[in-house]
């Protein structure tokens, strides 16, 4: 797993910055979805500047600690990229995987 993002958790959402080898620096943001229209629909949409660019749901483990499943798209990926947001001290990370 590689470390993409940092965050901070911001009201109800998260404000960061998400970044690559292949993705320059930019202001980020993981905002709750007001009116979700289904169960299975996600509970927070992923912004990059102005662009949505992904979408997360909320998880819990065994232990019972919170975190984001976060799936991430781009135009210029061959396929959407799996991630998780986890607490780590006083930042949340956004690490990703490849499957």
């Amino acid at each position: 797993m590689g470390t993409i993002g940092k965050f901070k958790k911001q009201g109800e959402g998260y404000e960061g910055v998400i970044e690559s080898i292949t993705c320059a620096a930019l202001p980020a943001r993981i905002l709750p979805v007001q009116s979700k229209p289904n169960a299975e629909a996600p509970d927070y949409r992923v912004y990059r500047g102005v662009s949505e660019v992904g979408a997360a749901w909320r998880k819990k483990t065994r232990a019972g600690d919170r975190y984001l499943v976060v799936t991430l798209d781009d135009p210029a990926f061959a396929h959407p990229i799996q991630c998780r947001l986890t607490r780590v001290d006083e930042d949340y990370i956004l690490f990703w995987t490849r499957k």
